[in-house]
This record gives structure tokens, sequence and C-alpha cells, in this order.
């Protein structure tokens, strides 16, 4: 009974230290590119696949790039200043503008000819299909028998 009990705590720990090291690996990434602001973001597992929501009103589609490499999904982009013809000075200023960069670390490998990317309402959805399991049968070779 003891044994399990020290199993299921070491197995915790152990689950508490991935969750650590996940943790400050996305804190560590956040200052690792010059960005002027972070949009938040959404990812999740469907049955589908792996979905991302990435909050970016006022973001041109024209400006925003996404590249898939390997299990990893980099957004990247820039929401412009509004034209300052007509302003006199700001009273209040909090919106963000310049460069923004998202980095993603895919948990199960996906389709990289599926993915599909739409701009609604100021978020952008990506969808990343789950790869298909491959498959292959192989021959059995008859071989000689042995003398």
């Amino acid at each position: 009974m003891h044994r399990l009990i020290k199993i299921r705590i070491i197995r915790d720990f152990e689950h508490l230290e991935e969750q650590m090291r996940r943790g400050f690996d996305t804190l560590l990434e956040a200052y690792k590119t010059p960005v002027s602001f972070r949009p938040a973001a959404d990812f999740y597992e469907a049955a589908q696949g792996l979905v991302l929501r990435l909050e970016l009103a006022g973001v041109a589609s024209e400006d925003v790039s996404l590249t898939l490499t390997g299990h990893e999904l980099v957004v990247r982009g820039r929401r412009r200043p509004p034209s300052s013809e007509g302003i006199r000075r700001f009273v209040h200023l909090e919106m963000a503008f310049g460069i923004f960069e998202r980095r993603f670390t895919l948990p199960i490998p996906v389709d990289p000819q599926g993915v599909e990317a739409r701009y609604v309402d100021g978020v952008l959805i990506v969808h990343l299909p789950r790869k298909a399991p491959h498959t292959r049968t192989i021959p059995v070779k008859a071989s000689p028998a042995c003398e």
C-alpha cells in the first residue's frame, strides 16, 4: 500500500516539474524576440486536431504571417498605429502597436497540408488537423528451407 502512495507522489512531482518547465519556457520565450506587444491566445485540442485563436483586433490580415516548422507554429505580424492626422495629443493611450510574435509548440502531429487560417472579427482562427496515422503493410518474404 505504501509503495503505491510513493509512486503516486513521485508521479505528481514529475507532473508538477513538467508544468513548471513549460511555464518557464513560455516566460523565457517572451523575452527572446523584441516585440511591441503580445496578443492574447487560446490554444486547445479538439476532436479534429488543434485550434489556435489569437486576438488581433486592428491588425490587417496582410500584416499577419504563419509559419509551421516541425512541431512549432509561429505567428508574426504588425499592428499599425492609426493615422495621426487630426490628433493634437493623446489623453489616454492603452492600445499597443508595432510588431508581435507568438510561438506555439504542437503537442500532437498535424497535417501541414490541411492547416487553415481565417481572420474573423479581429480574431485569427487557425485549424491544425490531426495527422492521420501512416499505415504500412510489410510483406513477409519466404526464405529457402535451411539445409
